[in-house]
């Protein structure tokens, strides 16, 4: 029975990093192709830069729309401009940062459920090949999301100081028109 415990350890743990790195796959976004779309779209049609924020949630495309939406608010005076869209970026960031937490937490929660499944053969004197194997690939899966999530996190912090004034810049130049309430 402990033997069974311990392969449905391994494989719970294998298919929860899978789910993880599923998850991370959709919201994974290089930043200078992502700047350069961002920056076009900021520069030519507005409503095209909305539609890029909506189309890759947990990057820093997200925090982007967030600033937009508060940021047809604010009017064309340059203080109150930068006054609304940095905070309503920054608050959008605390919740991505949340997200990418959520995902890697699920990295580390597979990483332990093979180990375990690997630990409880190995105690039960069972063949541990598999569990070894579904362990080091967890564990290099677990690897990547975290590296993913180091990526994300200097993507947001590189957008917020390259993209964010331009976004600002358009308000101010009247290239994005403020929404009729």
């Amino acid at each position: 029975m402990k033997v069974f415990l311990s392969y449905a350890l391994a494989v719970g743990g294998f298919g929860l990093i899978i789910y993880a790195v599923i998850a991370t796959l959709q919201v994974n976004l290089t930043y200078p192709g992502a700047r350069l779309a961002m920056l076009n779209a900021l520069r030519t049609s507005v409503q095209h830069a909305e539609y890029l924020c909506r189309s890759v949630p947990g990057t820093f495309f997200e925090a982007i729309g967030a600033a937009i939406k508060l940021g047809y608010q604010a009017g064309t005076d340059p203080n109150i401009v930068a006054q609304t869209t940095r905070p309503g970026y920054d608050a959008q960031i605390t919740m991505i940062k949340m997200k990418w937490k959520s995902l890697f937490g699920y990295g580390k929660k597979a990483v332990m459920l093979t180990v375990g499944g690997a630990a409880l053969a190995i105690s039960q004197h069972a063949n541990p090949v598999l569990h070894i194997i579904l362990g080091v690939l967890t564990l290099g899966a677990a690897i990547w999301i975290f590296i993913a999530k180091l990526d994300t996190e200097r993507s947001m912090l590189r957008a917020r100081a390259e993209l964010l004034p331009e976004l600002d810049r358009a308000f101010v130049e009247g290239r994005i028109a403020p929404r009729a309430s």
